[in-house]
Order: C-alpha cells, then structure tokens, then sequence
C-alpha cells in the first residue's frame, strides 16, 4: 500500500510549518520585463503638433488609402516616433524654418501620419524621445531594413550618411544590416545625372537600365530610346526655373510642372500650405 500524499504538501502549501522548513529552496526564474529608457516616454497629441523630419530618406509615401482605411477601423497601433522640436534643432539647427513651431518632429511613422490625416483622425500616440543626433541614420535603418525605400531613396540616404559621418561602404552596411554589395549597387545610382534620376524616380527608367547606364560619363549618359519617347519635351529641360513675378498663379504651377517631378511638386505644396 502506497503512501498517502497530501496534495497541499505538492502545491507547496503544508499545514505543517515543520514540513515547510524541510522542503529545499526553491530558486524561481527572474521576472522579465521590458526594459524602460529614461529617455522616451508615449503620449497622445494632435496632429498639428507635428511636422515631418526634413531628412526623411523617403521621399514618396504609397498606398496611403489603404492604411488610411485601417485606421479608420482600427486607430494607430503602433505608436510613431518622435522627438522634441528643441532636441531636433540642437542637433539639426539648419531646419529651423522647416519645422517651423510644431513641438514634435517625426522621425519614424511619416506614411501613418499621412494616412491619418487622409483618415481624419484627431491625434495619434507617439513615442517621445530627447536624442536626435542620429536621426537621420535612425530612419535610414528602419526604413531600409522593411524594405521601405525605392533603390534611389535608398541610395540618397546611403550617400548623405557618407557624407555626414565619414561612414565607410562597410560600415554603412553593417549598420543596415545589408551587404556591401548592397550598399554599393545603391550608391552605384548617385552616378547618373540628375535628370536620369528624375527619371528614374517617376518610374521612367527601370532600376536596371539606371544601374547600366550610371557606369558611363555623364556626357555620354543617355535614356533608353524607349523611355526617351515617353518624356515630355517639357519635362527634359532641367536647370533654373525662370519665373516672372508678372505671372499669373496659373503660369507659375505650370511652369513648375514642366520642371519638377510629381513628388518634389507635392511637397512644395506642403511647404507652402504650412506657412
């Protein structure tokens, strides 16, 4: 006959303190949790305290509709990233004009921030960071790595991280998390002259033909015969943007239609909305 156990000998409650006393120690797990930065803090504000990153390395923001749909159903779930307008300027004092007074400057969510205005939200939760000295790296890490940016975003942003820190093509890459390779068949576009890659940001020459054709001298560097036959003659005249002050409104949207892209046109149009 077996001996009989008292389940609450097993559940490690015994009514006798004497069996307590002779039980082993019992080493418990350390309870983890998230870790907490000084640091960042999330709040809930108004859309019209913030204003974009000027150095945000994406310069077209798609499928916006769609997610502007889902917030509408569902809120913003994930909280966008920012930083205080004072942190900003005492690391980037040349935007001053571009932030203008808005106390939150985004660093990471510009599509969400989009889409919820399309949406007609209120406010948004952000994330509320003091450092903002690598902003600008910050987002080309996360954009690049969810595959977020256009190759030629991609390779702007790439460009003017080597510029700004001295990053070697090496470093560069182990900071994204990508190949040399990578990064240098990015960087690879920057040879083309600014009007290939006007054109290649509207879409107007594929990223293959860019990259064959970035290996010439600018001065031999030309569009595919193809895609030469869809640009406008208009749109091939790139350079100064003459305007006369007699011009009516009308004249003045269409000359700089002729000489912008899409992009670059709606974001003069932000810009000059938010004075």
């Amino acid at each position: 006959m077996g001996r009989r156990i008292d389940l609450s000998s097993l559940l490690g409650t015994p009514e006798d303190p004497r069996a307590a006393a002779s039980l082993p120690p019992v080493s418990l797990p350390p309870v983890s949790r998230p870790p907490v930065s000084r640091d960042t803090y999330q709040l809930t504000v108004p859309l019209t305290d913030l204003t974009e990153n000027p150095d945000n390395p994406r310069h077209e923001l798609r499928d916006l509709d769609g997610l502007a749909e889902t917030l509408r159903e569902r809120g913003v779930l994930q909280a966008l990233g920012v930083v205080s307008r004072g942190a900003f300027l005492a690391a980037h004092p040349q935007h001053a004009d571009a932030v203008g007074d808005a106390p939150y400057v985004v660093l990471h969510g510009h599509r969400r921030l989009a889409a919820a205005k399309i949406a007609g939200l209120r406010e948004v939760p952000v994330l509320v960071r003091e450092d903002a000295s690598r902003t600008d790296e910050d987002a080309l890490i996360e954009n690049v790595q969810r595959d977020d940016l256009t190759e030629l975003e991609q390779a702007r942003a790439i460009h003017g991280l080597i510029g700004s820190y001295g990053y070697s093509q090496r470093d560069v890459a182990g900071r994204i998390g990508k190949t040399q390779g990578f990064v240098s068949q990015r960087l690879s576009l920057m040879r083309l002259r600014p009007d290939l890659q006007e054109a290649l940001a509207d879409g107007l020459l594929s990223v293959e033909d860019a990259r064959r054709i970035a290996r010439l001298p600018a001065d031999e560097q030309a569009l595919p015969d193809a895609a030469a036959a869809a640009v406008p003659r208009a749109r091939r005249d790139y350079g100064v943007i003459r305007l006369s002050a007699r011009s009516t409104p009308e004249e003045v949207v269409d000359g700089l239609r002729r000489h912008l892209s899409p992009a670059s046109l709606e974001r003069l149009v932000e810009l000059l909305g938010s004075r």
